[in-house]
């Protein structure tokens, strides 16, 4: 099945999707630090809402800057979800839980296996040059 043409230039527009990156990453910053309740409906596992932010963030990145690959994507996300935890542990409302750096790498990997199997069900493909 191919994508309609419309849909083909949607994938392409980089800025839209790296706009898109930058506010999650503020959007997940900020859930992670604050004390408040989530102003969102959440998961009821912590883990599962890790997963989701950065299977998330992890299809942003490849759409955004599909010209860098993947490797550099992991570890740029797997960092920016140790930084959250240890930013976490200095705080008095929250801790540092390894488990949630493993469910920030399952979701990233998991996030990049989805948009593989996405576009090889639609025939799209990610645009190589920025």
């Amino acid at each position: 099945m191919r994508l309609p043409h419309p849909l083909h230039k949607l994938l392409a527009l980089q800025p839209f999707w790296r706009a898109l990156f930058c506010l999650s990453l503020i959007a997940i910053t900020w859930l992670g630090f604050t004390s408040e309740p989530y102003p969102i409906p959440s998961a009821a596992s912590d883990k599962v809402n890790h997963l989701l932010a950065f299977m998330e963030l992890a299809i942003l990145a490849r759409l955004g800057w599909p010209a860098i690959g993947y490797i550099a994507p992991l570890v740029v996300l797997a960092g920016y979800g140790i930084a959250l935890e240890l930013g976490q542990a200095i705080t008095p409302w929250r801790d540092f839980a390894v488990l949630d750096v493993m469910a920030d790498v399952a979701g990233i990997l998991i996030g990049y296996a989805v948009l593989a199997l996405l576009l090889k069900i639609t025939g799209a493909r990610l645009a190589s040059r920025p």
